[in-house]
């Protein structure tokens, strides 16, 4: 399936030094890039963190965007992600797109990083992401795989045989009670793509994932 790249930064900031003054160096060595510094400012007012724009301006093959780098929700210091890119010239990056100016920036500021005595560490996502990535842990995906073997989404009528739901429902208990770091819009998107699903019946599945996590919640809390 493909999916987004996520993007993380890990700086190394001495001597009070801050993401702007990273940024700004970054883009006076490096060709294609540009450092709005007013821009910037008024993002990180708005998100009440540390946070910046890079422009891609003039790397060759890609579209000109703005790459929005925010404090890692994590909360870490000195930990940064790519929250979002945003284009210039278009309306809309195509998932293609989005992924080969995300690619670009990592490769490019992570090079930057390294040649400039372990600046920082820049990590990225596979652009590809298979049924283990979505779902990382190995019990949960488990319970999900016998989930996909068993159901059949080929009724006029949602749900289909109360089997079916009560596996899904057992792969959300699991979820629940493992503590799994699992975004059902992904398992939506998991199913839509390399499962096949129509799209109705893989959103009723997103829905009562969402739903059951939320109930559990609730419950735990009764």
């Amino acid at each position: 399936m493909k999916a987004h790249v996520e993007i993380q930064i890990r700086l190394n900031l001495n001597k009070g030094q801050t993401l702007h003054d990273v940024l700004r160096q970054f883009t006076r060595k490096t060709k294609g890039w540009k450092f709005p510094e007013k821009e910037s400012k008024d993002y990180q007012n708005h998100i009440g963190a540390a946070g910046g724009y890079l422009i891609c301006d003039a790397v060759k093959g890609i579209e000109r965007a703005l790459v929005a780098i925010a404090t890692a929700k994590s909360k870490l210091a000195n930990n940064f992600y790519v929250a979002n890119i945003v284009p210039r010239d278009c309306s809309q990056l195509t998932i293609d797109q989005y992924n080969a100016i995300g690619s670009a920036f990592a490769r490019n500021f992570g090079s930057w990083c390294r040649r400039n005595a372990g600046k920082g560490r820049v990590h990225s996502s596979n652009p590809i992401k298979t049924l283990a990535d979505i779902i990382p842990a190995e019990k949960c995906r488990g319970f999900f795989e016998r989930y996909l073997r068993c159901s059949i989404w080929d009724s006029p009528v949602l749900p289909t045989h109360p089997s079916d739901i009560q596996r899904l429902d057992v792969f959300i208990c699991a979820l629940f009670r493992y503590g799994a770091d699992v975004r059902s819009d992904e398992i939506e998107r998991f199913l839509i793509a390399d499962q096949k699903w129509k799209p109705e019946d893989a959103a009723w599945v997103k829905t009562r994932i969402d739903a059951g996590l939320d109930v559990l919640k609730v419950n735990r809390r009764f």
